[in-house]
């Protein structure tokens, strides 16, 4: 009896595609994605989960495309991703020419990020932190919401709001963090999920929302280097309006 053959993979990225306007995971048969111009072999592993097997662990620069979205670029640096599961999330923008889709764009100096979160409309709200155990806790959470890996923002009125990320969701009515929260809250301030805009190298940036047939009403954070600004926009007839508070 022949000793069988043992072949050894190496799991050496896993790309999660998330559609930023909606939380959904994105798994596409159509996507394509390409190291430094070499188009790469991906396997779909469901959930937006998409694993590249044994194509090294060398820095590089990253293209993919989805049908329906912006295709996007981005370095893949080894050294601040996890050794043992290497894995980048990615929110992915929906292209310009959807008809559900609203835009808010412009220009400003030194901008490196824009992202925003909907008023009016709070995935739950925090009734308590825990912060030996990073743990927080809802009141009246969407008990089919899945919140792993996802990122939000903890409301302090209208004003601004704390950036967190779900480390893992313990049940329906609580989450771990992966960092702590840094700001005082008040029982009952509403969370809501972040929508992540595009900043290019010249300050010019854009911001996508769905269009859900309400009245529509943002929280939009620039990030400048330093700096931070808040401003709330609202949507009328497909066109950004912004409130002055």
């Amino acid at each position: 009896m022949e000793n069988g053959a043992v072949i050894r993979c190496r799991l050496d990225l896993l790309i999660r595609l998330t559609d930023t306007t909606t939380g959904r995971a994105v798994s596409s048969l159509s996507v394509s994605f390409w190291k430094d111009g070499k188009q790469l072999i991906t396997r779909l592993k469901g959930d937006g989960n998409y694993i590249f097997i044994d194509i090294g662990r060398e820095n590089f620069l990253m293209k993919l495309s989805v049908p329906g979205f912006d295709s996007q670029e981005f370095i893949v640096d080894y050294e601040t991703l996890d050794k043992r599961m290497p894995s980048i999330d990615v929110f992915l923008i929906p292209s310009e020419n959807n008809e559900s889709i609203l835009t808010l764009s412009g220009k400003m100096r030194g901008l490196t990020a824009v992202e925003a979160v909907q008023l009016g409309n709070p995935a739950c709200s925090i009734n308590e932190f825990i912060p030996k155990e990073k743990r927080m806790t809802f009141i009246m959470p969407n008990r089919q919401m899945n919140m792993d890996g996802n990122r939000y923002g903890l409301l302090h009125g209208e004003k601004d709001y704390e950036q967190f990320v779900v480390k893992e969701q313990l049940n329906p009515l609580s989450v771990k963090l992966e960092q702590q929260l840094n700001e005082e809250f008040a029982v009952g301030s509403p969370i809501a999920r972040i929508i992540y805009g595009r900043v290019d190298s010249k300050g010019n940036y854009v911001l996508r929302v769905r269009d859900t047939a309400e009245t529509l009403r943002f929280l939009v954070r620039f990030q400048t280097d330093g700096n931070v600004k808040y401003r709330v926009y609202r949507f009328e007839d497909g066109e950004s309006i912004e409130e002055k508070t």
